[in-house]
């Protein structure tokens, strides 16, 4: 789930109603990259940088080809993030408008409502609630986890905790992309933590590309077995078996799930993320999907490799892609738009 809001420079509105006629006149207008915009991302990486390029789904270096920058934020960012991003922007003379919210803020700094224009205070951020109990979910990752896959190119990311989430992701930077194995943790009677596992692909996409796929520019994998550690399953129903969650209660339990875990990453997702180094390689893999256990998802992104590739099946592959995503009750409507843009941008 993402949170949309839009950014641009000129004009700044003086009032909410102004502020959406320009949005309205502005929006989708080609314009060269604007290096305000890339200043804001570098500030935004540099208050954040454990973030990498999660806190948007659109264009997070700030590298864009329109006037107006309309940002998905992603749903998991901290509480403090979006008034710094606020307050970065109208610093470099930007507009920030929320239509959700109903808000515009502009340089001065000033908020912009319904209710007339007032000076801009952001309303206190609540403060996470610090950590209860004994379960050290990051620290004992790092000691029983990373071990194993660092020799693989893994390494380990660990943002601070966020209410009752923690979050350890391992990335790796191959020739494809970015991947990236994320684990969740959530819990609200510590000692005992729910853990989630997700596995994505991030490919190097050229930016004209990347706009048709956006905001599916990345490829995850679905598991629906997972046997080193199904002893941990947690309310797991059979009728939807890719939705899998672990449950890990105290310090005993932590120190079996996390070797356990290792066991699996290595034994079952490393073998099929190794397969998906490089762009051949890749759609090399993808063409015989779905496999079991673990499936590459039929994205956008999925197409536009093939695409980028300029490979001579382009047609049977999107064929094959539709397929799977009708199989998976995915929007076939949204490949079909993509497969068009991409052909249409072969003939410019």
């Amino acid at each position: 789930m993402s949170y949309v809001i839009h950014i641009w420079e000129q004009p700044t509105p003086a009032t909410l109603t102004e502020a959406q006629s320009v949005l309205n006149r502005l929006v989708d207008q080609p314009a060269p990259p604007n290096p305000r915009f890339v200043e804001l991302a570098r500030r935004i990486h540099a208050f954040m940088p454990e973030l990498a390029s999660d806190w948007s789904l659109d264009a997070p270096n700030g590298v864009l080809d329109e006037r107006v920058w309309s940002l998905g934020l992603a749903s998991t960012l901290p509480g403090n993030f979006y008034p710094r991003l606020i307050d970065e922007a109208v610093n470099l003379g930007l507009s920030v408008y929320d239509e959700q919210a109903g808000e515009c803020f502009v340089p001065g700094p000033w908020r912009l409502s319904e209710a007339g224009r007032e000076r801009l205070v952001h309303r206190p951020v609540a403060a996470p609630p610090a950590p209860s109990g004994s379960l050290d979910v990051q620290g004992r990752f790092r000691a029983l986890v990373l071990p194993r896959l660092q020799p693989h190119g893994f390494v380990l990311e660990t943002p601070p905790r966020r209410g009752n989430q923690v979050l350890t992701q391992l990335v790796r930077h191959t020739l494809l992309g970015e991947q990236r194995i994320l684990v969740e943790w959530r819990g609200d009677a510590d000692p005992e933590v729910v853990a989630s596992v997700f596995c994505s692909i991030t490919p190097a996409l050229p930016d004209p590309v990347a706009k048709i796929c956006a905001p599916q520019t990345s490829i995850r994998f679905d598991v629906v077995d997972t046997p080193q550690i199904n002893a941990f399953l947690h309310r797991f129903s059979p009728a939807k078996p890719t939705s899998r969650s672990y449950f890990v209660s105290g310090v005993a339990g932590l120190e079996r799930f996390l070797p356990a875990l290792g066991d699996w990453l290595l034994a079952e997702l490393l073998p099929v993320l190794d397969q998906c180094k490089t762009l051949p390689d890749f759609l090399a893999y993808d063409v015989f999907e779905p496999r079991h256990p673990i499936y590459i998802k039929a994205y956008l992104a999925n197409l536009a490799l093939a695409y980028c590739a300029e490979v001579p099946d382009l047609d049977a592959r999107f064929d094959q892609l539709m397929r799977r995503r009708r199989a998976e009750g995915m929007n076939p409507d949204q490949m079909a738009a993509a497969f068009e843009a991409l052909r249409s941008l072969r003939r410019t």
